[in-house]
């Protein structure tokens, strides 16, 4: 049997309570693993590929456990995995349930789209320029630290990046223990300065893509996001098969998929990315932003919409929730 065969027999809520148990800790993003089986649902294999998916057992050295373990879907086209033969090694049973569960939790390793896959080793193999103020303050630290803190032989330049070479782990751990109060302070404030650098590097590329050409929010709207005290990200994608019920789709990814506490937050932004070319009826706006109001319950949320010319029907939803500073 191949990969495309079984996902065709399993629907996502069947494989969804193995699903649930191999995630534990990890429900918000049952969401995201629905859209990648919805993706893969609705993708052809390719025709001319032949490989085989080996589902055996792991781990088992001394102190470790043994787990069932998948082999030979992550870091491959999806196209090209759906035509492979599952092979289960002898002794394993699995329904067709915690099969397919296995192989969607394998196959998203490194993200829920092959896009996002892609993003997610081109960050692997390439430095990430920086975007804001905040990049570039952060870079300046890193690079700070790195030629003022770290001995000349544990430092190299490798395709433009600084890098660590040699035992550096090894003389970090010497280092910890013989640090005086002022080596171990300088070093608090350092890593204090990374954190706040990271968290307002992240807030500000949010307000920089909801305010976008093409958005319905202007910076002035979405600005108070650098000053929140705390918040949630999560970005929906509805994936269906033409223009129907895609705000649907993402409600029920709210609703069904995710178990998020909504109480530990007062304000949301919520905005709508859709193709002009593939318009939502004013109908369906309204019954969404209705629907997103009852199920959040908050006196506090910003609706928006992101018109782009992309020649595609998939709708995303970028939905924030912030608690804000008293």
């Amino acid at each position: 049997m191949t990969l495309k065969e079984l996902i065709a027999q399993v629907s996502f809520d069947e494989l969804l309570p193995a699903l649930k148990t191999m995630t534990r800790g990890n429900e918000n993003s049952l969401y995201a693993f629905r859209e990648a089986y919805d993706r893969l649902r609705l993708m052809e294999p390719a025709s001319d590929i032949e490989g085989e998916v080996h589902v055996g057992w792991h781990g088992g050295m001394v102190g470790e456990d043994k787990w069932i373990g998948v082999s030979g879907l992550s870091g491959d086209y999806w196209c090209k995995n759906l035509s492979k033969e599952i092979i289960v090694e002898e002794g394993i049973q699995l329904t067709s349930y915690e099969l397919a569960a296995h192989c969607l939790w394998e196959i998203t390793f490194y993200g829920f789209s092959e896009d996002e896959i892609g993003d997610t080793f081109d960050r692997m193999s390439h430095e990430e320029k920086a975007k804001n103020k905040y990049d570039i303050a952060l870079k300046k630290l890193n690079a700070s630290i790195w030629k003022r803190q770290t001995p000349r032989k544990y430092r190299c330049v490798f395709r433009g990046m600084l890098c660590f070479q040699g035992d550096i782990l090894a003389y970090r751990l010497r280092c910890r223990d013989k640090k005086n109060r002022p080596k171990r302070m300088r070093e608090h404030r350092q890593e204090r300065r990374k954190k706040y650098l990271e968290t307002m590097s992240m807030r500000e590329n949010l307000v920089q893509s909801l305010s976008v050409s093409g958005s319905s929010f202007v910076r002035s709207d979405v600005d108070y996001l650098l000053e929140v005290e705390s918040g949630r990200q999560y970005d929906y994608t509805a994936v269906v098969s033409g223009t129907e019920g895609r705000l649907q789709y993402v409600l029920d990814s709210m609703t069904k998929y995710q178990q998020e506490d909504f109480s530990m937050y007062d304000n949301a932004i919520v905005c709508i990315k859709v193709s002009s070319r593939y318009p939502l009826s004013e109908k369906e706006i309204a019954d969404f932003k209705t629907a997103v109001r009852t199920h959040l319950k908050y006196d506090d949320i910003r609706f928006g919409m992101n018109q782009t010319d992309e020649d595609q029907t998939e709708v995303k939803v970028k939905l924030l929730l912030n608690k804000m500073e008293k």
